[in-house]
């Protein structure tokens, strides 16, 4: 099982990755594709005169400001453009809570009371593995549904890693516009190829922290791996699980892999046999 989130950001190849997602279902792999859809509503919003707004939280992390009206634009993207350039998608399937969102506004943190953003707390397990069950692949929106049936904008990277833990999934792709985990952001060259989770939040910068946040919560969770990669390439997903972009390695990997005696290329180990993973929404 292999959960594969692709990013909304401009610069990613939808077609290369709809193709590469096509092509390793079709040998048997179960695969989940969870999708965003930030440039898309941020074209919309500006053209429609609701030019998208950006907040802080106090620990630095960056996320869409969304109101009622950028709540509709979202949504509009989310299962318009985004979800029909890979299939028809699912929604619904994503369930939690509003958050309460609090944004650092000319030195003071305020809490933004109208905000439609919230977390993933259930994911319908039946529902996708009904569709699974059929061997086709669920496409799911950043949207979930709060329990007094509000729609919600969700980060698609950490509910990426919500249902990957729920389904107990063997590895959670990341695709992005970027090679993966950079030492210098400015220089893809820098690609780091191989990181634990606190050299991920060390290195993380800007959204990228959602990202190995993200990557935190699905290892923790008890999925295998977490490869971030570019989704700007031929055959994205292929050549992330055959080891392009940054593999984020859970606790006790690199020890396991140096004791084998490859200390110049750590191997991704999963989750020991027998080892308990957590579920998320579980049934």
């Amino acid at each position: 099982m292999i959960v594969v989130k692709v990013g909304g950001s401009s610069g990613i190849d939808r077609a290369a990755v709809a193709r590469d997602i096509a092509a390793v279902a079709a040998t048997g792999e179960r695969v989940v594709l969870v999708h965003g859809a930030s440039a898309e509503t941020d074209a919309l919003a500006t053209t429609l005169g609701h030019p998208p707004r950006t907040v802080v939280s106090p620990s630095g992390q960056q996320s869409r400001r969304t109101d009622r009206r950028t709540l509709e634009l979202f949504a509009m993207a989310a299962l318009g453009v985004e979800t029909f350039s890979y299939a028809v998608g699912l929604f619904g399937v994503l369930s939690g809570p509003r958050k309460n969102v609090r944004a650092v506004e000319g030195g003071k943190v305020l809490m933004l009371r109208d905000d439609f953003t919230g977390k993933v707390e259930h994911v319908d397990l039946d529902v996708l593995r009904a569709v699974l069950g059929q061997g086709k692949v669920p496409v799911l929106p950043p949207l979930a549904v709060s329990p007094e049936g509000e729609g919600l904008n969700v980060d698609g990277d950490r509910a990426a890693a919500a249902v990957a833990t729920a389904l107990g999934a063997e590895a959670l792709v990341i695709l992005t516009n970027v090679p993966g985990l950079l030492r210098s952001i400015d220089d893809p060259a820098s690609l780091v190829s191989d990181v634990s989770l606190d050299e991920a939040d060390a290195l993380a910068q800007g959204r990228m922290k959602k990202k190995a946040m993200a990557a935190r919560e699905a290892i923790e969770g008890g999925v295998g791996r977490v490869v971030i990669a570019s989704g700007r390439v031929e055959r994205p997903l292929s050549r992330a699980l055959a080891g392009d972009g940054t593999s984020i390695r859970p606790p006790g990997a690199q020890t396991e892999a140096l004791r084998r005696g490859r200390s110049d290329e750590v191997e991704h180990l999963g989750p020991s046999e027998g080892s308990p993973r957590a579920r998320v929404g579980k049934g």
